[in-house]
């Protein structure tokens, strides 16, 4: 039981002392708590059947995260700023942060801070009215506690806690390795519950959209899913054509531009200009094909161009994807991997937190433990990126490796398919 008791201290010591800055604390940091979480998940027979120990376990990992300062990234002050101007009253999304405080001296004192250290000061805000309305609930919960960051923490302990919920209602009959890969995962911990990022909140939907045939459920939680990221509107083209046939999903589909437009995308010139267009071509972090598009691009003085082309090839694909019966006849949670791994391998930027949707995914669809011990060690080591521009390199090229094996081992198992029903079988289970 020992080597159980040290891990939730390693995790705590992790979000209070990791230093993004320093290429050391992310070296040590990566290595000891990826090793740990794959050595753990060999010896979590110490359990037996006692699934009220082993939960009551991960709560108290949880807990030891609660708490810490969301130094890892900026994020946190863009939140708590749009939350902030929803409290008093005020549009995010029509001025940007620095243009907001000089129309709006009065507040300055207030919301200082909050500006000064983000990273979009400069950018009109790209973030959807429901997920701001969390942050709104749990800036209100900071103020009853006089805390900074422990109330939102607790809300998205709490979202959590409904994951690990739906998780166990979903797949009653699974063994306690198959519900490590989410309950005890370092990315879900610390880019989750740590450090506030918006996946955790998108969890519990996506398991719903899996797991229920009725279509209105399905419209409901895809409508949610819109409202709390953006990106999210590419999980659509995981339905079945004859899910996208009805009335009510093209309803919901309509729902989700008009909330947009009345929201996020109200002044739609300057979210192009000062905002999410930015995403396709200027935002640069971490992506894995994107690369090969902008060393051609940037030699001919165009390389602002290459998340626009990246992006763009990953439209082709799904679109070419959509129309294959193979494709069509898989079960959605394999559907949804495939859509959201290739998103992930051609978006111009990927953060950490990224990866906690691929964890899901992929333990919906028996990602092997190999593969997702991979995502930890990436996604960590991604912080690096923050030391030096040349650590990108060491980052780009481990995911190169690590991901194109994964990928020839995957198509390999699609290239023997000749069968839908075959085919169903593909993604799922896969030992390394």
């Amino acid at each position: 039981m020992v080597p159980f008791l040290i891990y939730p201290f390693l995790l705590f010591f992790v979000v209070n002392g990791f230093n993004r800055q320093d290429s050391l604390s992310i070296f040590i940091s990566t290595f000891v708590l990826v090793i740990y979480f794959y050595f753990l998940e060999n010896k979590l027979e110490i359990f037996k059947n006692r699934f009220s120990i082993f939960i009551s376990y991960q709560f108290i990992l949880r807990f030891f995260v609660l708490g810490s300062n969301p130094s890892l990234s900026d994020d946190i002050y863009r939140y708590l700023f749009d939350a902030q101007l929803l409290l008093n009253g005020f549009s995010p999304y029509g001025l940007t942060p620095n243009d907001w405080v000089i129309k709006h001296p009065e507040y300055v004192s207030e919301l200082n801070d909050l500006v000064t250290n983000m990273n979009s000061p400069d950018y009109v805000s790209v973030y959807p009215l429901l997920l701001l309305a969390v942050f709104m609930m749990g800036s209100i919960l900071n103020s009853v506690l006089h805390t900074t960051y422990l109330g939102i923490q607790i809300i998205f302990l709490i979202i959590d806690g409904v994951n690990l919920y739906l998780v166990r209602k979903f797949y009653p009959k699974e063994s306690f390795r198959f519900y490590w890969v989410y309950f005890a995962n370092p990315i879900v911990l610390i880019e989750g519950l740590s450090q506030l990022h918006p996946e955790i909140l998108i969890v519990p939907w996506i398991l719903i959209i899996i797991h229920t045939s009725q279509v209105w459920k399905q419209g409901i939680s895809f409508l949610v899913l819109s409202q709390l990221k953006i990106n999210t509107i590419i999980f659509i083209l995981g339905f079945s054509k004859k899910w996208r046939k009805v009335l009510l999903p093209t309803f919901v589909v309509l729902t989700v531009f008009v909330l947009w437009k009345l929201t996020v995308f109200s002044n739609l010139q300057t979210q192009t200009n000062r905002g999410i267009g930015l995403f396709f071509h200027s935002f640069r972090f971490s992506g894995i094909v994107e690369p090969f598009f902008y060393f051609p691009l940037e030699m001919i003085g165009y390389g602002y161009l290459s998340g626009f082309f990246s992006l763009s090839i990953f439209a082709s694909i799904i679109l070419f994807l959509i129309f294959q019966t193979s494709f069509m006849t898989l079960p959605i949670e394999k559907r949804l991997f495939l859509i959201y791994f290739l998103f992930l391998m051609f978006s111009p930027v990927i953060h950490s937190w990224y990866w906690i949707l691929f964890v899901v995914l992929g333990m919906c669809c028996y990602i092997s433990m190999f593969l997702q011990t991979l995502v930890v060690f990436i996604a960590m080591l991604s912080y690096l990126n923050y030391v030096s521009e040349s650590y990108f390199y060491l980052n780009w090229v481990i995911s190169l490796i690590g991901f194109g094996i994964y990928g020839i081992k995957e198509i390999d198992y699609l290239r023997k398919t000749t069968t839908a029903g075959e085919c169903k079988n593909t993604i799922s289970k896969i030992h390394w």
